[in-house]
């Protein structure tokens, strides 16, 4: 079978997400964030399409959205469309050759499912994905800040919803730091079964549940970590639900948010009660630890557990 391999590539200061959300409009079934080793261009975002599946249509629509986005204050300069195609041989040989061993931290390692990965401390975790969908495998900024912030501050937190949990390795970390009761979240159906078998991948994260549903809609109960890993204008829409899923003394973990985003971000947390405990900051995106700002205070300003 030949596949059409789509690619937009974007400046470093551009915000990837909205590509993304352009290829999914048009048809895309997923895509996956590339860096580039050009200096002029950073980041290049490629999604495929079958023979069976695509037509020039597509490609037309996508550059039309793309040339439609200064109306709504995105500078295009600097962004770029190409095609290509592949064989079902080289798409898999093009997309492997992408994914390695992440290093989060001193104890925790992301590794692909093809590779035979040797931990190298006793008490490193490992954590196994299949990324054949990009849905957050650790390389982006977003999901890579995520893990390191869900690290400093899971400590004997018992429980966590996961929204947006796209590939499902958010739940898969918190279960391997020791979080018992793991509930997560997606909208996209596809998603939800990239995360499902991801989570088949390791061992003693079988019974974590995955749930296709629009952030916390319709779900009761309130646990000790929420992380959400989504757009940010989505962020905004699910704040006013945060606090009445949160348990007592409880974190919020926010990414997804370009930079230019955190102080309205922040001003938002605040209006429900909310302080910034800590930003993590990478490659134009930001990640941010929030507590209650009473509870933080009665606790002298301590982040860890």
């Amino acid at each position: 079978m030949l596949w059409k391999k789509i690619t937009v590539a974007v400046p470093n200061d551009f915000d990837q997400e909205i590509i993304s959300d352009i290829f999914m409009r048009v048809g895309a079934q997923g895509t996956e964030l590339v860096d580039d080793e050009n200096d002029n261009v950073k980041t290049k975002i490629n999604s495929y399409f079958d023979e069976n599946n695509y037509d020039e249509k597509i490609l037309n629509d996508l550059k039309q959205q793309l040339k439609a986005l200064p109306k709504f204050g995105f500078d295009i300069t600097g962004v770029e469309v190409s095609v290509s195609e592949m064989d079902d041989s080289s798409w898999e040989n093009e997309w492997k050759q992408y994914y390695h061993p992440v290093k989060i931290s001193r104890y925790l390692t992301v590794v692909p499912n093809w590779v035979d990965y040797q931990p190298k401390y006793a008490d490193e975790h490992i954590i196994v994905m299949d990324p054949g969908k990009s849905f957050g495998t650790g390389t982006h900024p977003t999901t890579y800040s995520c893990m390191q912030a869900l690290e400093l501050i899971l400590g004997d937190a018992e429980s966590m919803y996961d929204v947006g949990t796209g590939s499902g390795i958010l739940s898969i970390q918190a279960r391997q730091l020791g979080v018992k009761d793991i509930k997560a979240y997606d909208l996209d159906p596809e998603a939800v079964r990239a995360a499902k078998e991801n989570i088949q991948l390791n061992p003693g994260c079988e019974d974590i549940e995955v749930f296709e549903n629009s952030l916390l809609d319709g779900v009761e109960g309130k646990v000790d970590v929420i992380v959400a890993n989504i757009l940010q204008d989505i962020i905004q829409q699910f704040i006013p639900d945060i606090d009445r899923h949160l348990n007592k003394n409880g974190f919020v973990v926010l990414s997804g948010i370009i930079n230019e985003k955190e102080a309205l971000i922040t001003e938002k947390m605040a209006g429900i009660g909310f302080v910034v405990l800590e930003a993590f900051h990478l490659k134009g995106w930001s990640t941010l630890i929030c507590r209650r700002k009473e509870e933080y205070e009665a606790e002298d300003g301590a982040i860890l557990r």
